[in-house]
Order: C-alpha cells, then structure tokens, then sequence
C-alpha cells in the first residue's frame, strides 16, 4: 500500500477513535452496533485497511456523514501508469467515439477495413474493431447490414 493511502487510512482511523470516545462508546459498542468484530474495529481506528461495508457501518454507528472524513482535498494521482496497450486502447476508442458521434463518416456505409484505414490502425486490430463496432450497434447507435463476408456499419436511421 501507497504511503499516501496509508495516511488517509490512519487519519480516517484516528477520526472514528475520536468520536467513539467523545460519545463514551467502547470498541466492543461499535462491534454490538455494527455487527463487525472488536479486532476489526480496533484494526480501522489503528488506520490498517478494511471494506467499504465495515467503514459505512462505523460511520453508521458513530452518526458520521463519509464526506465529513474527505474534507480535505487529496491528491488523486494513480499510483501506477496505464500499461501501453491499456493506453493504446483508451487512445483508439476515443477516436472511434470521435467518428462515430462526431462526424459524418458512418453516414455511408462503411467495412471494418475503412474504419481502420481512416483511424491510422493496424489490420491486427481487425478483429477488436469489429467487437467495437458491434457495440455501438447494440446501444442503438450504429447498426449493420451484411454483404457477403462483410459487415458494413452506418448511423442508425
């Protein structure tokens, strides 16, 4: 775990020890409220990492709105980059996306072979393409007609 995680997890920690005390609720009160075990309520107050479940059940049993532990801003930067395929994918979907709900190319009909051609990718992604495209058709954007072998892929009328 992040060091910055870890932090957050011990600040947030130190937030429900705080209340539990000032409302004179012992950790076994919590567990009795909660349904959780004294071990796990004491291992949140230490700042040690538990489900989303167990702290929406102490912010229930100690009258703690979840906001009120995120006031302050923190910073969000992934702690790992996208792998390059994973930013590859993210790149071509985008530019699908631009084609297909930003300009007039699927207004005539078109085959996987012209998609790929007009978004600059390899014919390796053929097969990819083809389960994009079928997802837009789908969500009732595009739809396709067959022509022999091939799909071709236009707006929805």
């Amino acid at each position: 775990m992040s060091r910055t995680n870890q932090n957050i997890l011990e600040y947030i920690g130190v937030q429900f020890r705080l209340k539990r005390e000032e409302l004179y609720f012992s950790q076994k009160d919590i567990a009795d409220m909660t349904g959780i075990t004294t071990n796990t309520v004491s291992t949140v107050e230490r700042g040690k990492g538990t489900t989303l479940n167990n702290f929406l059940s102490i912010c229930r049993a100690l009258s703690i709105q979840p906001k009120q532990l995120f006031e302050q801003d923190m910073d969000l930067t992934p702690l790992y980059e996208l792998p390059p395929l994973n930013k590859r994918r993210l790149e071509i979907t985008q530019k699908l996306d631009d084609l297909v709900y930003n300009s007039d190319f699927f207004d005539t009909p078109r085959r996987v072979s012209e998609v790929l051609s007009a978004l600059k990718s390899d014919k390796t992604d053929s097969n990819k393409f083809s389960v994009y495209l079928a997802s837009y058709c789908k969500e009732d954007v595009l739809e396709y007609t067959k022509q022999g072998n091939f799909n071709r892929y236009s707006k929805k009328r």
